[in-house]
């Protein structure tokens, strides 16, 4: 309509109507670049890539990289649950220290509010406690956003609500912590916001129960059966759309939360074009000082509660002359790039986060981290399956945490050196298992490349989580070989010495079954179809993609990932495609050649995997955002499988799987693929034959 409008009104008109409806462009990564550059490999600096499950140590790992004492400064923050939920970059470099802090958008951050204020209203209609209604309003479902740190915990208010604990350990707070910490008075003044908050949710609800009890015809939520649960959930969900009391309890809360911004007193704010904070940045030369500001944007200490800006950041960047303490010689120059854990997926074949497979081109190594004592789970097999067919296996460099939790009695050894190896012949055990059952799906070529890290790229660590001590040989010798790779991956790559040739016709086999087995996972996600291995979502979480694609241009929702499915699904055919030439030039490798050959294979899957994030972004989303919209808004009994239908329609075109009968759409998409492996083939050092013309060898 803005063109309609155009054609009648002044410009200034028009944008002062228009411009607020859509979100403005959100790139937080170009904000940071702006102000805080991250050096290159050509500049002498390694980038390293933390990845690893929720828990297992990545950010410990990372503490130790940097010399943070972990009992004074506990920068970043760790814990045993989700922790990190946004980007850290850490560049290690001479100088003040800098940072650069950037701020979830407001429309994401109200979503988030939003969909908090929604389960403590259906706790409450449902007969939750007022603990459990309250513990639902403060944290989100997806524990990446807490209200909790923004406007304080509700204290316990009764004897049932505190139980013993069978610890005497007390929770550790940083120096840095104490500064922090929410006064007395305070700390009363969020109480009591917290129970007006309490109070109006409360209101709400029955207001809402009042309403649906009516539609429903049924006095009591109890006895609804699981099918009218469904409804029931459905129809509180629309009516409180409608009502003016929720939006305006949101944004009041929304208002509390932009509130916090007032309680920074050091370095500048930048804010979008609509008043929200985008950016703060801020230089200092005194590190206790500086670790002590920027933990308000990354800590997770209950005495800071009420004061702290971790939910609404997306992503912190600071410089500085951090040093590990276990190398005094050191002089790393360093990026280390920290995100979000990949959580503890169902099964080995789930779909990594495309914001953490999208950081693998950026990556001279990628460190990931699992625990010793559980080693290789479905989620640690994952990353590994998604590093190996992204053609990224020679920046592998496996951490395994809680090496000295190893014990067992099949363990045996006489001494500890004897104890060390058994530990180790463990963990490499089920290294090896995991790499079998990798090169059953991406070919034996990706199982060789695996072998060959075996034992060099495996790394063992104990009680990190401590300053280290001289007794730590094992693990100071661990930290010293992340060094020495470090040096070794900035090194300029070899010459090309062999070509593979690859017949493009054997592509579209490969498309055909990427795209088969991604639309057979999605219809059981929604339910349309049983199928084996994949369970159908609850129509909320598909609700909430389809809200969390159209309305905030995300790609993802918790675990349901349909860009990261579609690109990890035509990754595996294609990997496994690239994996079997058909010749090379000059002629076959020699024997002892085999590691130079898949170093050009896997630059040749680089390639490809950076171009599937963009076409797979496009095709399921760019493409489709009206689609996106129409399936959320949907609303009111029968909605459930409408929307089911209608995304099941949307990835049929945006991902069609080519058959023998032509069809349109299916010769544009696999047109559209060849010809982005052609491109990545011949860049990453090999060349296409039966694209035009017959095969003509270079000799000839």
């Amino acid at each position: 309509m803005r063109e309609h409008a155009a054609a009648s009104y002044d410009e200034r008109v028009v944008a002062a109507f228009f411009d607020y409806l859509l979100p403005e462009a959100f790139d937080p990564w170009t904000d940071r670049e702006a102000v805080l550059r991250l050096p290159a490999k050509d500049e002498g600096y390694a980038t390293l890539q933390m990845v690893g499950t929720t828990g297992a140590g990545k950010t410990t790992l990372l503490r130790q990289l940097i010399g943070a004492d972990p009992a004074t400064e506990r920068f970043p923050s760790t814990s045993a649950a989700k922790t990190t939920v946004a980007d850290i970059e850490i560049i290690i470099a001479d100088g003040p220290f800098k940072a650069a802090v950037s701020f979830l958008p407001r429309d994401q951050v109200r979503q988030y509010i939003a969909d908090c204020v929604a389960a403590a209203v259906s706790t409450h209609i449902e007969g939750g406690s007022l603990t459990e209604v309250m513990r639902r309003f403060l944290e989100h479902a997806e524990q990446r956003f807490r209200l909790s740190y923004l406007l304080g915990a509700m204290p316990v208010t009764s004897a049932e609500d505190e139980e013993a604990d069978d610890s005497d350990d007390e929770v550790e707070s940083s120096s840095a912590d104490h500064h922090e910490m929410v006064a007395a008075d305070e700390k009363q003044r969020l109480n009591q916001i917290l129970t007006h908050y309490r109070t109006d949710v409360t209101t709400l609800a029955e207001k809402t129960a009042a309403q649906v009890a009516n539609q429903l015809g049924e006095a009591a939520v109890e006895s609804l059966a699981a099918k009218d649960k469904d409804a029931f959930e459905e129809i509180v969900e629309s009516e409180l759309v409608k009502e003016d009391d929720f939006h305006g309890l949101v944004d009041r809360i929304l208002d509390d939360v932009e509130s916090r911004f007032e309680l920074l007193t050091h370095g500048v704010l930048e804010r979008s074009r609509d008043g929200w904070p985008k950016l703060w940045h801020w230089e200092s030369s005194d590190r206790a000082e500086f670790i002590r500001v920027v933990n308000r944007f990354s800590s997770n200490s209950a005495p800071a509660f009420g004061r702290l800006l971790t939910p609404i950041v997306q992503g912190i960047r600071v410089r500085g002359p951090f040093a590990p303490t276990w190398d005094e010689g050191s002089n790393s120059r360093l990026v280390l790039l920290d995100g979000q854990g990949i959580g503890h997926t169902a099964d080995s074949n789930s779909s990594v986060s495309t914001a953490i497979t999208k950081r693998f081109q950026l990556a001279d190594l990628i460190l990931v981290a699992d625990d010793a004592a559980q080693p290789l789970q479905a989620a640690a097999c994952a990353a590994l399956h998604s590093i190996v067919s992204s053609g990224n296996a020679a920046k592998l460099v496996m951490c395994f945490t809680h090496f000295d939790e190893v014990k067992g009695d099949n363990l045996v050894g006489d001494g500890a050196s004897s104890s060390i190896r058994a530990r180790k012949a463990h963990v490499v055990g089920s290294f090896d298992n995991a790499i079998r059952a990798i090169g059953k799906t991406l070919g034996r070529e990706s199982e060789h490349v695996l072998k060959r890290l075996i034992p060099e790229r495996l790394l063992y660590f104990s009680n990190i989580q401590f300053p280290l001590k001289e007794k730590n040989e094992l693990t100071r010798k661990s930290f010293l070989e992340i060094a020495r790779f470090a040096s070794a991956a900035i090194a300029p790559p070899k010459p090309i010495e062999y070509e593979p040739l690859y017949d493009v016709v054997n592509l579209v086999l490969a498309v055909q079954k990427a795209t088969e087995e991604f639309q057979q996972r999605w219809k059981g996600v929604l339910g349309m179809e049983p199928i084996p291995s994949v369970g159908a979502e609850h129509w909320t979480r598909v609700k909430a993609l389809s809200r969390w694609v159209g309305v905030l241009r995300k790609d993802e929702y918790d675990t349901l990932k349909p860009v990261a499915d579609l690109i990890r699904m035509l990754q595996d055919q294609i990997s496994a495609y690239l994996s079997v030439p058909w010749q090379w030039e000059p002629g076959d490798p020699a024997t002892g050649d085999q590691q130079r050959c898949s170093e050009v294979l896997d630059r040749i899957r680089q390639e490809v995997f950076g171009r599937l994030h963009s076409l797979s972004t496009r095709r399921l989303i760019q493409q489709h955002l009206p689609e996106w919209v129409t399936a959320y808004e949907h609303r009111g009994p029968g909605s459930t499988r409408v929307r089911a239908r209608e995304l099941r329609s949307l990835y049929e075109e945006a991902a069609p799987v080519p058959n023998v009968m032509p069809a349109k759409a299916a010769n544009e998409f696999l047109l559209e693929l060849r010809q982005l492996v052609k491109e990545a083939i011949e860049t990453g050092g090999g060349r296409v034959v039966g694209w035009e013309s017959a095969p003509v060898s270079k000799n000839e």
